[in-house]
């Protein structure tokens, strides 16, 4: 506008303790109504770029979990985050900032748009390591483990009394029921199959009688079912187990000692002096040497907590200050022995908690959120932690377990010819929608009855996610999950809504009560206000039409747990709406699809499980009608129904499928 000038204020850049903050302000010189300042440029960032979003009012109107499989689109964005290099750029809110990926390559561009009155970019470098206090946190140092983390525990369901026998019975289970075909890819042993009562060499490295095979069988068993071994160890040295007493005896020098020169020992075990090589070198160094050499794929890491909280007693202090050196430190050094040894092709969980997974962050592949038990709110709690610090763990996911679900309620699935648990979906989708980790830990009975699979089956593998917000959103959000799904050949979202289940008045049981309907609007959730789109529900397999503005979740009685919905663009052609394999809806098992407009011919590939169902809903638009559908070696039957087609296939193997659908107009 005539007259208009713009003015550049840059304030000088501010912080306390290292969190340096820039800012950038752009204003007009004289506010004149009807008058806006537009700002367009391109952000470079790293592979690891991604965008995401800060808290603001659009959080208010509508709280969710956001988080996307590839490069979101989302127009709540209004930041830039680099994990590689730990910096956050961040400009104006509440829809007035557009961000949307434009080119990749080694590194990632990013077209920026802001639109407002005033305008300001805040820059913040080492974002998560100083102005989130997360101090070891160093990601130009490591990657994030990207493939899924899916699989058995035997903790939650068997404690100790796991045995060969019931891992034969396991493994024939779940290669029977073609769970490895799903997804379910680890078979971890916890504290069940070793010697002794304190962590030493000797006890890690020698089976007990509960196991005659030793773990030469055990990795073999668990291969033949399709899967990879997981092994537990702690890092307790208790001084009531002979080989320990022996070794503190022998070595006292590699533990710590009170300053009166006895060992320490007040909660009960002996810590290690990390500081001391031959001590690592003698009780650290020698487990995952062997561990790596026998075959495991999956390390879990208990007692980070145990060991810190002993280091940070009052008879440790003079320790540290003979040494130089930090509790968190020490803790440090034992995981970083762990990954020299095991290498980086092995995934590694550590377990106690976020406090001293922190301490760990970057040696660790996973972190259990939490303690014992699964808990599935911590998700949400840590949203902004998942595939930027490490893969979020809540614990095992008992799928009859009855934390925060209704043990009662049973909900109709499309796989089921009756109603199955509430427990059964739920617990396992939660882990799935959140792109962390789902490690079930049932009976093996649970597993032999097709009943207690479906919400398995669809849920596994997990997508591996980045966050959609900057921010940990917090348990008051997790009834709403949006999970964006980016592929070459379409962008798509889907919402999951859940229903938690309330407690009963004095008892620890949990009820569902039921939800009314609610209106979703789709600039709530970060769409294009204008456009118009599909919408299709997977547990109950109903398409709730074309919409524009905004559509309606359906009430949820006692006995539903969850909705998932697939949010589609609509297009003027024919185009997949929505899959059975898993509830992404396309994102596990589409590899392609293409629309030709000269033939009206659909076509695509999937990825499908041998005798496991496979339906693919399309959307038909006014005009359209099915003539034929193909299945590359497979028979294929079709359906239509008032505004989608559906084409099902049993495939004869657990393969890639070649599909085709020609319409008529």
């Amino acid at each position: 506008m005539a007259g208009a000038t713009i003015k550049l204020e840059q304030p000088p850049a501010t912080g306390e303790k290292e969190k340096i903050e820039q800012r950038l302000k752009f204003a007009l010189t004289e506010q004149r109504q009807g008058v806006g300042l537009v700002l367009r440029g391109t952000v470079a960032g790293s592979a690891e770029a991604f965008p995401t979003e800060t808290a603001g009012a659009a959080q208010q109107r509508f709280p969710l979990v956001r988080n996307s499989v590839g490069l979101s689109r989302n127009l709540r964005n209004n930041a830039v985050y680099d994990r590689r290099w730990d910096w956050l750029l961040a400009g104006p809110a509440d829809s007035t900032t557009r961000i949307q990926p434009k080119a990749q390559g080694q590194g990632i561009t990013f077209a920026w748009e802001s639109r407002s009155a005033t305008l300001e970019l805040v820059f913040r470098p080492r974002y998560y390591q100083k102005h989130r206090n997360f101090t070891c946190f160093e990601p130009w140092t490591y990657q994030v483990w990207k493939g899924p983390v899916t699989g058995y525990c035997t903790w939650w369901a068997y404690k100790y009394d796991f045995t060969q026998k019931t891992l034969d019975e396991l493994t024939d289970v779940f290669a029977q029921k073609k769970l490895p075909d799903f997804g379910y890819q680890y078979i971890q042993l916890d504290d069940t199959y070793q010697i002794g009562n304190g962590s030493c060499p000797q006890n890690w490295l020698t089976w007990n009688q509960k196991f005659p095979g030793g773990a030469e069988y055990a990795l073999k068993k668990i291969k033949s079912a399709g899967m990879e071994g997981g092994i537990w160890v702690h890092r307790v040295h208790r001084p009531n187990d002979p080989n320990v007493a022996d070794i503190g005896k022998q070595h006292p020098d590699w533990f710590v000692k009170k300053p009166d020169g006895t060992l320490f020992a007040d909660g009960g075990f002996y810590v290690l002096n990390t500081k001391n090589k031959e001590a690592i070198d003698g009780m650290v160094r020698p487990i995952y040497r062997e561990l790596k050499k026998q075959g495991w794929g999956y390390v879990k890491i208990d007692g980070a907590g145990d060991l810190l909280n002993a280091y940070k007693n009052k008879n440790c202090e003079d320790h540290f200050k003979k040494i130089n050196s930090t509790p968190e430190e020490s803790l440090r050094d034992w995981d970083r022995v762990a990954r020299e040894e095991l290498g980086k092709n092995v995934y590694i969980l550590n377990c106690w908690g976020v406090g001293p997974g922190l301490n760990v962050v970057g040696l660790a592949d996973g972190c259990r959120l939490a303690g014992d038990g699964f808990q599935p709110e911590t998700l949400a709690n840590h949203s902004s932690y998942e595939s930027v610090m490490w893969r979020n763990d809540p614990d095992h996911c008992d799928i009859l377990g009855a934390w925060l679900m209704d043990e009662k309620a049973k909900m109709s699935v499309f796989g089921s010819k009756t109603p199955v648990s509430v427990l059964t979906v739920v617990r396992p989708a939660i882990c799935s929608i959140a792109g962390g980790v789902l490690m079930v830990s049932d009976k093996v009975e649970v597993y032999k009855d097709d009943q207690n699979l479906e919400g398995m089956k669809r849920s596994a593998p997990v997508l591996a996610t980045v966050p959609g917000q900057i921010y940990d959103p917090g348990h008051q959000s997790d009834t709403w999950w949006l999970q964006e799904i980016d592929r070459p050949f379409e962008h798509w979202s889907v919402l999951s809504r859940i229903q938690w289940a309330k407690k009963r008045e004095k008892e620890w049981k949990f009820d569902l009560k039921g939800v009314p309907s609610q209106e979703v609007k789709f600039a709530d959730l970060g769409l294009e206000a204008d456009r118009e789109y599909v919408v299709f529900e997977f547990w109950t397999q109903k398409f709730l039409g074309k919409c524009t503005g905004s559509f309606t979740a359906p009430a949820m009685d006692e006995n539903n747990g969850m909705q998932v919905f697939a949010i589609r663009e609509a297009r003027e052609h024919p185009w997949v709406l929505s899959t059975t394999r898993h509830l992404s809806q396309g994102g596990v098992c589409l590899l392609d699809e293409h629309w030709d407009k000269a033939s009206n011919i659909l076509a695509g590939k999937s990825k499908v499980v041998g005798g496991d169902p496979y339906v693919l809903t399309v959307h038909l638009p006014a005009g359209f009608k099915l003539k034929t559908a193909e299945i590359s070696g497979e028979k294929a039957e079709a359906a239509s129904q008032a505004g989608t087609v559906t084409v099902r296939t049993i495939p004869s193997a657990t393969r890639t499928i070649e599909w085709k659908m020609t319409f008529t107009r």
